[in-house]
């Protein structure tokens, strides 16, 4: 009887580090989006891997809605973006989003993005928490995703591996 209340325990304590990880997450074009920046660093640190914040305008900007269609999704991309840590800082306007959430994604906006516009993917070193390098915008027109593939690509290169 006694194992079985330990086991129980031990369940439940998994259960509640599951559903606590699965609200800090979301699972979208392939990729696991972090949603706050300082878990999204633990993970680095302890996977030894960069950052890459993607700002965007989900629900109203054009280039954004191309590059969640058109990059995020790509066969290629997804195999690069498999080498870093994603945290997803969203800027919609229709769809609902916490006062929290909207507090952390505009630090997040002041931190690393600057005056730059949406979309742009920065990537950090979870170490220093210094600007590994950027990318802005998303041509539409052009359809094409080489420029990010190449970005993720030149980010795990810079970035130190142990």
């Amino acid at each position: 009887m006694k194992n079985s209340k330990w086991i129980l325990a031990l369940v439940m304590i998994y259960l509640g580090h599951f559903f606590v990880t699965a609200q800090n997450t979301v699972e979208y074009g392939g990729i696991t989006w972090y949603l706050d920046y300082d878990e999204a660093r633990k993970v680095a640190l302890k996977e030894h891997k960069p950052i890459v914040i993607l700002f965007t305008g989900s629900d109203w900007c054009p280039p954004c809605k191309a590059l969640h269609k058109e990059v995020l999704p790509n066969k290629m991309f997804q195999d690069e973006a498999k080498g870093v840590i994603w945290v997803l800082a969203d800027f919609p306007r229709r769809k609902p989003m916490s006062d929290e959430q909207k507090s952390r994604n505009r630090q997040l906006a002041m931190r690393f993005l600057g005056r730059a516009g949406v979309p742009t993917m920065v990537a950090v070193n979870p170490e220093t928490e210094t600007e590994i390098r950027r990318i802005s915008g998303y041509n539409f027109y052009k359809h094409d995703v080489q420029p990010h593939i190449n970005f993720l690509i030149s980010v795990k290169k810079s970035y130190p591996r142990r």
